[in-house]
């Protein structure tokens, strides 16, 4: 049966899931097989989305202050997603009010899905929102049931970290023009989605060189980084992951 090759994507760096996308483009240029309209304007999507992260990413390497910003935000992203897998647990908790705190909570937390994703201004204020709500009423009952304030004060903690640098930005940096990296992470990775799955519905129903090739090469593509991030060792706060070299 054909499909996917399984590749967690959110634990692939900024920069390591720019080479991916790239791979992935370059691998399918390089077959020139592709003819189907559809196809070739994922590509021309694909190729566009690329060299907007591409200067985006430079324009983070060439300032501290603005890496130091982007490595915060990663950060919170870590506690808001740390905050909604601890909450699952107690879907499947035996006690009554346990699953009655959880229900309450994941409510809540619906309100602010995909979270992680909203530029940085719309997350800070989403974040402070998501914790003003935790911390009255209902909802803080809830959270001291279940045991989550430690979690609810690592967000709390990383967003004002966050915060506090986005606010110190120099006037050299805040005039320079500006990269939203996430929003453009964010725009990359649903056209590589999509141009992904649009391969593999067609390969499924039209069994073809040009769609089975290409299927095939993203597939090589994924497995090389799923393979080197299941190898990935467990790292400290303070140790840096071991980066993932492109593909050669």
């Amino acid at each position: 049966m054909k499909e996917l090759q399984s590749l967690s994507l959110t634990r692939l760096t900024n920069l390591e899931f720019g080479q991916h996308a790239k791979s992935v483009l370059n691998g399918i240029t390089t077959l020139n097989n592709a003819t189907d309209e559809g196809f070739t304007n994922y590509l021309a999507q694909l190729a566009t989305n690329i060299d907007n992260y591409d200067r985006a990413m430079i324009q983070v390497q060439k300032s501290d202050e603005t890496d130091k910003i982007v490595h915060a935000d990663q950060l919170r992203d870590k506690a808001v997603t740390a905050l909604s897998r601890y909450l699952r647990v107690f879907e499947l908790s035996e006690n009554e009010d346990e699953v009655l705190a959880y229900k309450s909570l994941n409510t809540l937390l619906k309100t602010y899905k995909g979270i992680q994703t909203w530029n940085f201004e719309e997350e800070s204020n989403g974040i402070d929102n998501l914790v003003n709500d935790l911390n009255e009423g209902k909802y803080l009952s809830s959270v001291t049931l279940l045991n989550m304030t430690s979690y609810v004060n690592r967000v709390t903690t990383r967003n004002n970290d966050f915060k506090t640098l986005f606010a110190g930005r120099t006037q050299e940096v805040a005039s320079k023009e500006v990269f939203d990296v996430k929003k453009l992470r964010n725009n990359l990775k649903t056209t590589y989605s999509d141009l992904a799955d649009y391969v593999l519905s067609m390969s499924k129903s039209k069994n073809t060189a040009e769609f089975n090739k290409a299927l095939d090469l993203i597939n090589t593509v994924r497995k090389y980084y799923s393979d080197l991030l299941a190898k990935r060792k467990a790292t400290t706060k303070n140790t840096p992951e071991t980066p993932i070299p492109p593909m050669e």
